[in-house]
């Protein structure tokens, strides 16, 4: 198994603990220092600690301000699909409610639609057809702040729908893991 670099250790533990992360507005902003104790870099460890605080540096999810790291957009959508990502487990306890993504993308933006179209599916969405996908997972809040990050001058029409039932519903419940 691959080991976690300190960047990694970083974005998640932000991605767990910050309540504010899908509020653009907020900074958020950390000095390594304060994480480093927490993920076993000091104690004989102070190079893997330097080394880490390097890498930060030249990481494009981290921008410095003097001692301090901020988050970068960049940053922060990795953040929020890794929070996807931990969403869509087989842990989760399924309400019955489906969520439904629909989209409208003009074929003048098909990187655009290519780019929703592949997100979608990474962070564990079915494609049902070519413009309308479905979760059982309540990832709504989510991939709003995604999409708002990705794009400020979105064109198109994106609409999220709350579905109680699908007909010929059993294939996508044995997908998702669903009994």
């Amino acid at each position: 198994m691959k080991k976690e670099s300190f960047s990694e250790k970083i974005l998640d533990y932000i991605g767990q603990t910050s309540k504010d992360l899908l509020v653009l507005s907020v900074r958020i902003m950390f000095d390594p220092k304060d994480l480093a104790k927490d993920f076993g870099f000091y104690g004989g460890h102070r190079y893997s600690y330097s080394q880490g605080v390097s890498n930060l540096r030249r990481n494009s999810y981290f921008r410095q301000e003097g001692k301090n790291f901020y988050i970068t957009e960049k940053g922060r959508i990795k953040i929020i699909e890794n929070i996807l990502k931990n969403k869509n487990t087989k842990n989760y306890k399924w309400n019955g409610i489906w969520l439904g993504i629909i989209f409208d993308i003009p074929e003048a933006n098909r990187r655009e639609r290519s780019f929703l179209r592949r997100e979608l599916r990474h962070i564990g969405c079915r494609e049902l057809q070519k413009s309308v996908w479905i979760t059982p997972f309540d990832i709504e809040k989510e991939l709003r702040a995604l999409l708002n990050l990705w794009k400020k001058d979105f064109r198109g029409d994106i609409r999220f729908l709350k579905i109680s039932e699908i007909t010929d519903e059993e294939n996508l419940k044995e997908d998702f893991g669903i009994v």
